[in-house]
Formats: C-alpha cells, sequence, structure tokens
C-alpha cells in the first residue's frame, strides 16, 4: 500500500497525469477516483490543512476560524462581498466539507422537471446512480435527536398545513452508539480500510470545524483514500495561472500550472509544475476568478467560451434570525442543521445552530425589516427599530449568549434566478481586476423571502424571541448565500456553454471543470450531495489510464463506491 504523501514540499521536479486545483466535493472526489484509474495526480489547496484539534474552539478565534489573508487569517470560513451578493464559502484541504453545515439532501423530482434541468440531458436519470454513490462515500444518515428549535419548526410547519413535510436532516456525520457520544471506534464505513471515527456528540460545532472527529468531511473519506492511493495534496498553494504547452508526445504535459504560497510573509517566488491533464475544482469564486485571470489577464486561456460567468445562480437563499428571551432553554444544542420542512410549493426551511460560545455572528446582525424599501428608508427604519425596542436590540446584539440563544433560519427557494459575474476593474475591488456581479433584470436574485419572514415571526413567537436579518439583507438590500452555483455552464459547443457534457472545456483538450461552477440549475436544497454527485458522473467519462487494466482500489468498495457484502 501506497504511504500518504503529507510533505507539501512543492517540488517542481515531476510531470503528472492530473493537477487537481481545489479539495472540495469535486476536487476530492476527482483525485480519488482518478488515482483508482491508475493516474499521478497533484492537488493544490490554496487553504490550510487542518487535523480536528487545530480547528477553533470558538469562531470568536478569527485567526483559526475566517480566510482573510490580509490580517493573517488563516481559517475554514470565507466571506466574498461582491457588488451584488454576500457568499459565504470554506477554505481549507477539504474545501467546503470543513466549514458546511453537513446537510446532504437530493432534489426532489420536481425540481429536475424544470427546463434548465433538462435542456441538454436528463440529469435526474444520468445523475440517480452517482447519488447513491455519493451518498455511501459520505456516509449519509438521518439526524437522529431533534432539539427546542426543531420542536418550533415543526409547530411552525404544523401550523401552515405543511406538517407532513417535516423531516429530520440527512446529513454526513457518524454518530455511533447514542448511549457512548464520542466513543472511538475502528471505521464504520469502508470495511475497516478508513480512518477510526468518533460519534457526534452534537455540540453545535460542525460550521467551526468538528473537533471530535465525528463530521463525515471529505479529509475522512475520498481524500483519505485518495492519499493511500498515491495522490500528493499541497496545502498552502494558490494557482495563479494555466498555461497550455506544446505536448512534444502523446504523453508529454499539455499544461503548466503557476502558483504560490498562499500563507507567505514575504511576497513568494512562483512555483511551476507541468502535468498532462487539469482539473479546475476551486470552488465557484475560485473556479471563475482563476479562469477569469487565465483568460482575461494573462491571456493563457485567451479562447476561452464567452459565456464563461453566465448562469450564477444561488439557492435564492435568505438568512433569517431569532434570539430568545428565554434563559432556560439552550438553542446551540445539536447538529448545524438538524431537521427541515418545506413551506410551500417552492421553499424549504431548516434551523442552524452554533456551539455555545461561538457568537461572532451576532456582530452581522440587525432587527428585521420587512417590504420593499429604498436604501435610505432601510435605514431610517432599522434606526427607529432599535430606538422602539431598545432592550430587544441590546440583548440581541450585547447581552445575550447569542449561541445559546439564537437559531438562524436558512430559507431555501427552487425559484430559479440568475447573476453574471464578470472580470471587471472596480471600487469595491480597489480598481485592481475582480469579479463583478450583474444582476439579470428578468430573474433577480432577491435579497427578501417573503415565505421567510413570515415564518420567522412565527417561530418567534413560539420562542419567544427577537426577529433579526443580517446587516446584507436587511441595510444593505443585498442576497446573501452559502450556497453560489454556476458561471460554467455545460454546451454543446463554446458558443453555448464552456465546457462540454464530459465537463472538458472546449478548445482546451485535457482542461476540466469540477465543482460547484458546472451545478445545470438551482437544486433548491444544499447542494453538496449534487456537487459530489456531478463529479463522480465527470469521473466516470474519464478512461482507465492506459497500460491499466483495472481500478486501484485498496478500500472494500467497488467502482462505484458500494461497500462489499
Amino acid at each position: 500500500m501506497t504511504s500518504p504523501r503529507r510533505l507539501d514540499n512543492h517540488s517542481e521536479a515531476q510531470d503528472y497525469d492530473f493537477i487537481v486545483i481545489g479539495s472540495g466535493f469535486g476536487g476530492s472526489v476527482t483525485a480519488m477516483r482518478l488515482a483508482e484509474k491508475g493516474y499521478s495526480v497533484l492537488v493544490l489547496e490554496r487553504g490550510k490543512r487542518f487535523r480536528d484539534s487545530d480547528f477553533a474552539r470558538t469562531n470568536w478565534n478569527v485567526w483559526k476560524y475566517l480566510w482573510l489573508p490580509v490580517l493573517r487569517c488563516f481559517g475554514i470560513q470565507q466571506m466574498s462581498l461582491l457588488n451584488g451578493v454576500m457568499v459565504f464559502h470554506g477554505s481549507g484541504v477539504g474545501g467546503g466539507s470543513l466549514v458546511y453545515a453537513n446537510v446532504l439532501a437530493e432534489p426532489d423530482a420536481h425540481t429536475f422537471e424544470h427546463p434548465v434541468w433538462r435542456h441538454l440531458v436528463d440529469w435526474k436519470t444520468i445523475l440517480a446512480p452517482y447519488y447513491d454513490t455519493a451518498r455511501r462515500m459520505l456516509g449519509v444518515a438521518v439526524n437522529p435527536r431533534l432539539w427546542p428549535a426543531d420542536d418550533a419548526l415543526k409547530s411552525v410547519a404544523t401550523t401552515s398545513g405543511q406538517g407532513e413535510s417535516f423531516r429530520s436532516a440527512p446529513v454526513g456525520v457518524f454518530f455511533g452508539d447514542e448511549d457512548r457520544e464520542g466513543e472511538v471506534v475502528p471505521d464504520p464505513f469502508f470495511g475497516g480500510d478508513g480512518p477510526a471515527r468518533a460519534g457526534c456528540t452534537h455540540c453545535g460545532g460542525c460550521m467551526v470545524g468538528c473537533r471530535h472527529n465525528a463530521k463525515n468531511t471529505l479529509v475522512k473519506n475520498y481524500l483519505y483514500f485518495a492519499e493511500k492511493l498515491g495522490v500528493e495534496i499541497r496545502a498552502e498553494a494558490q494557482v495563479l495561472d494555466i498555461h497550455p504547452l506544446s505536448a512534444e508526445s502523446k504523453d508529454a504535459a499539455r499544461y503548466e500550472v503557476v502558483y504560490k504560497k498562499s500563507t507567505a510573509w514575504l511576497p513568494p517566488r512562483k512555483i511551476r509544475v507541468k502535468a498532462r491533464n487539469i482539473v479546475v475544482a476551486a470552488g465557484v469564486l475560485g473556479t471563475l476568478r482563476l479562469l477569469f485571470q487565465c483568460r482575461d489577464g494573462t491571456r493563457s486561456l485567451a479562447n476561452l467560451s464567452s459565456k464563461l460567468g453566465d448562469n450564477v445562480r444561488t439557492n435564492s437563499e435568505a438568512l433569517l434570525g431569532s434570539t430568545s428571551w428565554d434563559r432556560g432553554t439552550d438553542f446551540s444544542q445539536g447538529l448545524a442543521i438538524t431537521s427541515m420542512f418545506q413551506a410551500d410549493e417552492t421553499t424549504y426551511v431548516e434551523p442552524v445552530r452554533y456551539p455555545a460560545g461561538s457568537s461572532f455572528m451576532r456582530l452581522v446582525t440587525m432587527p428585521l425589516i420587512s417590504g420593499s424599501q429604498s436604501l435610505v428608508l432601510r435605514w431610517l427604519n432599522t434606526a427607529v427599530a432599535i430606538l422602539r425596542r431598545p432592550l430587544d436590540f441590546l440583548h440581541a446584539r450585547v447581552f445575550s449568549r447569542w449561541a445559546e440563544r439564537s437559531t438562524i433560519l436558512l430559507v431555501m427557494q427552487t425559484k430559479d434566478t440568475l447573476m453574471r459575474i464578470r472580470w471587471k476593474r472596480t471600487l469595491l475591488s480597489l480598481f485592481r481586476p475582480g469579479l463583478v456581479c450583474i444582476r439579470d433584470e428578468d430573474k433577480p436574485v432577491e435579497a427578501e423571502i417573503d415565505a421567510g419572514h413570515r415564518i420567522l415571526r412565527e417561530f418567534v413567537r413560539l420562542t419567544h424571541g427577537i426577529a433579526q436579518s443580517n446587516i446584507f439583507e436587511g441595510l444593505l438590500n443585498l442576497p446573501t448565500t452559502a450556497h453560489i452555483l454556476g458561471g460554467v455552464p455545460f454546451g454543446i459547443d463554446a458558443n453555448e456553454g464552456v465546457i462540454n457534457l464530459a465537463c472538458e472545456v472546449h478548445g482546451y483538450p485535457g482542461l476540466y471543470v469540477v465543482d460547484g461552477s458546472i451545478m445545470p440549475a438551482n437544486p433548491g436544497l444544499n447542494p453538496s450531495l449534487t456537487i459530489t454527485a456531478l463529479a463522480e458522473y465527470a469521473m466516470d467519462q474519464i478512461p482507465l489510464k492506459e497500460g491499466s487494466t483495472t481500478i486501484h482500489n485498496n478500500v472494500q468498495l467497488d467502482t462505484k463506491g458500494a461497500i462489499r457484502s
């Protein structure tokens, strides 16, 4: 068995069959499946590598929690403010799986009937077996315990006539024996070939970083086996450019990747590595930033499709909240997300929590303001709301133990909204080239969801709470999203899309894109399972390495990820 290659030595000596840029849900699947097929693989990840003990104990430890290099913060949570949307996304070896709320849900059949899902192919049929594989690899289980916020949300669902739609969330967490929480046991998922695990303690720390070895991050499955198969992962490696090369033979490198150390104190040297093939899987914003830089900045990939940056979507979501006056109830216990219900034909709602002591997000909360208003009126009405209820404001913002008293309601819709992202110089980017969001006038992403406000007010009544929004949605009328999607559309040629149905970039053989940027449409629910299924599909299109006769699989799985009996 090949030992994991963990040295991050940043060598320029070796050429690879594949270089994978990014290690999230797209990149991790890609790395493991390519290694199984006999290819040599290098993964370049901008973020840091974390052991369970490395995660912050609370999100007040911003140096370990936030990714903000200008302040020497190298954590797992990045917040990117574009001119049209505020985006929450992950950073680190394991990508978004380090910071996401564990939910791994498959969209319902109705979602796939939308024309945008059926434009080129029947994705529902195509992805069905890959969803099964993704569920097995990610260890999806139904959350076994409900908490006070879930009880309140169930009451809201019942009152609104949607009680039957309420359910425990499907999540990527190991629960173990309920009577022995936190007990370490041999690998429970892969016939003993995976890492030892510990049962969930229901502490609520999923989105700060699971310190208890219970969360099924990609480090515990895809990346674990990728490294056992010989994949090299270099952390703190920020890719700057991709250069096509003139291949002298059918086996020679076709691309050179230029990267630098992302956490260096001083201006770092540029490091160059070569590969026959490249897979860009840097997350939507990372992938778009790199591809735009290559097309419009360095011009190294000057012939990339003009459709780059089109069809960008969110989950059409809003982040609302309630801070309770009830000092006898702890709302921080449980998984980050424990349940969900369908409020109407297009709207899903989930309760979200942070662990006790992790109240950093209170800094972006504000009183809930409803209705379509100008920015001036929103500011004035916010001031009026604070003056009318100063004790509510002070309790929510200052004096309460915010994490223990608060519940965030994640409201998502299947409604199809659109944005375009372009590469321009703006004041927000300090007049350097950067990503700019352009609103679609026909299908705009809205900051306010009426159904969400209605549900929140009922939730607040049941929990003796204070209704809150966030400063981006409330004061700036700016949508927020933890699930930005699209920007690298499929198409039959470069006039219609950036990639073909094998996820290969039009005009650039051996250059692939495999992450949330290739999502054909809005799934209406947490998208991580769908991104994983798409990545499994993409890797199934790539043949075994020439000369290989079988899958090199050192885990008790068949080639589709099914545990052998």
